[in-house]
């Protein structure tokens, strides 16, 4: 009878200790869940963030460029974007264009080639700010000539990658990392 006991007790913890094994790994994957939920969620509300200040800047710029062509209707825009880089910056130079023409007639083209490639991440707008004290300092190299920031962002893959969504990863280490462009 104690044999018997014995076995039925050992079986028990056994039992005991499977099922407690069991609930262990169930609560683990839980919390493993429930961390990889949150991380989709914290993605999705950054996309967001950066897609509503792209949206934003990309709509200023086209109001900016709006007003500038209203108010300027003589500029040829045409003509501003066919010319090299040397004759740009001679004609800015002998003061033939102005910073401000050459600046918005980039601006605009950059908005149109924007509307079938989807290929800018923001404008910015700091540059008319800038246009005030350009007058100033006509001694460099590109004075008046807009330039324009290809970013060569280098980030981890993520497991799922968003169809054909490239998003900086703000705060993700990019060692070993392929780059982007």
């Amino acid at each position: 009878a104690r044999t018997f006991k014995r076995k039925t007790l050992v079986k028990m913890i056994n039992w005991t200790a499977a099922l407690l094994t069991g609930v262990a790994c169930f609560g683990g994957y839980l919390i493993v869940l429930v961390k990889k939920i949150n991380s989709h969620r914290k993605a999705e509300e950054k996309i967001k963030r950066a897609r509503n200040r792209r949206d934003e800047s990309l709509q200023r710029a086209e109001q900016a460029v709006l007003w500038y062509k209203e108010s300027h209707p003589t500029t040829d825009s045409a003509l501003i974007l066919t010319l090299s880089l040397s004759e740009l910056t001679q004609q800015l130079n002998k003061g033939l264009l102005s910073p401000e023409d050459v600046l918005y007639s980039y601006m605009e083209k950059t908005l149109a080639v924007n509307k079938k490639l989807n290929c800018c991440t923001e404008v910015l707008l700091e540059s008319l700010d800038q246009l005030k004290t350009v007058g100033s300092n006509k001694d460099g190299l590109l004075y008046g000539v807009p330039v324009s920031i290809k970013e060569n962002l280098a980030f981890k893959v993520l497991q799922r990658l968003y169809l054909w969504r490239f998003i900086w990863w703000e705060g993700l280490s990019s060692g070993g990392a392929p780059c982007l462009v």
